[in-house]
């Protein structure tokens, strides 16, 4: 099945001095956002969920984003019919 979110790192938005990549945030493969390095962590986007609401994790690691983007699919592949995986829906 096809993941509903994706991170995707990329230097889009980057100043010439900054060292961390920045991500881009894809639902559905459409941008929603992107997290960018902020000293203590990576922020800047609001991870959406399966019932509509939004998950703000803080300032975190990437990796602290890649797990809740893992359980966020998870959610997201319960919720849906397989109709509106292929898009049908």
């Amino acid at each position: 099945m096809p993941k509903a979110i994706t991170l995707i790192e990329t230097r889009d938005g980057c100043a010439p001095l900054e060292t961390h990549p920045r991500y881009d945030v894809l639902l559905w493969n459409k941008k929603v956002g992107q997290l960018y390095f902020n000293m203590r962590g990576y922020t800047g986007c609001y991870l959406p969920q399966a019932n509509g609401r939004k998950l703000d994790i803080g300032e975190r690691a990437i990796s602290a984003y890649r797990k809740a983007v893992a359980e966020l699919n998870r959610e997201w592949a319960e919720n849906l019919t397989p109709a509106a995986w292929r898009g049908n829906a």
